[in-house]
């Protein structure tokens, strides 16, 4: 990491966050945005344009007053590394400045193995690193790790073998990772880094505060309030552990044993057929559809009152629901949890906006690689 990506002053933090929230601004509309002086912000933008954080575009001259020049972040001047363990794949992405992927790498597999993901991690990160250009490479400011959380707890749910997954509860990843590469490393939970990734490449009505769920091989979730990514020491938004208020079978349940898309996935396989078609835009075939239709009157009843409990306890601007579903499933869904929700009780809530999310898929891997940018250049550190 050099000089230039150590953690910035608070005004040289808000300078990059106007500009990347803005896409561009000059100097005059950084003044008036920040309520500093003329003369500070000229002094502010000198030194991001010399440390090569921000660069310059074309002076624009009008008929009255002085010339401006439009300044925008510099997409090479720091790189980062994010990394995404799930229950059935690994993603590891090369990101730039300006949060653009420049490559991305997938493994898959029927579950996590400690000591195999390890490696592939190590070589992973290794190759993506070895593409990057030299100045690309000398402003890396770190990697960051989503994965879900307690991942041997969920040997069971997940059809790994009994003790497959056992070496989860003395494996420290992000510390491992830290230590191979020498570079500082976070850590956070893959639904929350989906979150991140919503509020800052995603979110186009600019809500400030939202409740995002994620409805992937297990359902997970975030929240966001005051524009800021809030953890609550780890476990806000914890949608998954929520008390399932429809159930397949069985006793008392969880919302990660009622609205997860493994469930799904094994009714498919049960009946003999691929899950894949669900993640692919092509229509479903009958029994596909189906089986489609009786996870999705339990996973919708279960997210929607989900969503309730949402809003009487943070009355968020929105609740955001994303999925690694594809588009045509993923509007069904939402259809069929804003239908649940006209049929709870919500007297002395307010409305109840269901929007959704924008990443899909790419989402919790999109989060992992913004999440070292977080601790050197963001005004917003998660909560």
């Amino acid at each position: 990491m050099t000089t230039d990506t150590l953690p910035k002053p608070y005004n040289d933090r808000l300078f990059l966050h106007l500009i990347r929230k803005a896409g561009q601004m000059s100097k005059a509309e950084l003044t008036r945005a920040s309520g500093l002086s003329a003369q500070s912000a000229t002094v502010i933008v000198n030194r991001l344009v010399a440390q090569g954080l921000l660069r310059a575009g074309k002076t624009v001259r009008g008929r009255v007053g002085q010339p401006s020049t439009p300044y925008t972040l510099n997409p090479d001047a720091a790189t980062s590394i994010g990394v995404k363990v799930g229950r059935r794949s690994l993603e590891v992405v090369s990101m730039t400045f300006d949060y653009l992927v420049l490559e991305r790498v997938t493994h898959r597999y029927t579950f996590p193995q400690a000591a195999d993901l390890r490696r592939k991690i190590f070589d992973t990160v290794a190759d993506l690193l070895d593409h990057l250009t030299p100045k690309q490479r000398a402003g890396l400011t770190g990697i960051g790790l989503a994965l879900p959380d307690q991942l041997a707890d969920w040997e069971e749910t997940i059809g790994a073998p009994q003790g497959a997954m056992a070496d989860w509860r003395e494996t420290d990843l992000r510390a491992e990772i830290a230590a191979r590469f020498g570079v500082p490393t976070t850590a956070l939970n893959d639904a929350a880094a989906a979150c991140l990734a919503e509020l800052k490449t995603g979110n186009p009505y600019t809500f400030d505060s939202f409740v995002y769920i994620f409805v992937g091989t297990f359902i997970g979730g975030g929240v966001a309030l005051g524009g800021r990514l809030f953890t609550g020491g780890g476990h806000a938004g914890a949608i998954g552990s929520l008390p399932a208020v429809r159930t397949v079978a069985g006793p008392s349940q969880q919302m990660i044993d009622t609205a997860s898309l493994y469930m799904l996935e094994e009714r498919t396989a049960a009946a003999g057929l691929s899950s894949d078609a669900y993640y692919e835009n092509a229509p479903l075939d009958a029994q596909m559809q189906d089986i489609f239709d009786i996870w999705l009157a339990v996973a919708a009843e279960n997210i929607a009152t989900a969503c309730v409990s949402a809003q009487a306890f943070l009355a968020p601007q929105a609740v955001v629901i994303d999925t690694s579903l594809s588009d045509p499933l993923k509007e069904r869904l939402i259809a069929a949890i804003r239908q649940a929700v006209t049929r709870l009780d919500q007297r002395g809530l307010g409305e109840i906006t269901i929007v959704p999310g924008t990443a899909g898929s790419t989402a919790r891997v999109t989060g992992s690689g913004i999440l070292p940018f977080q601790a050197g250049f963001s005004l917003d550190t998660p909560t």
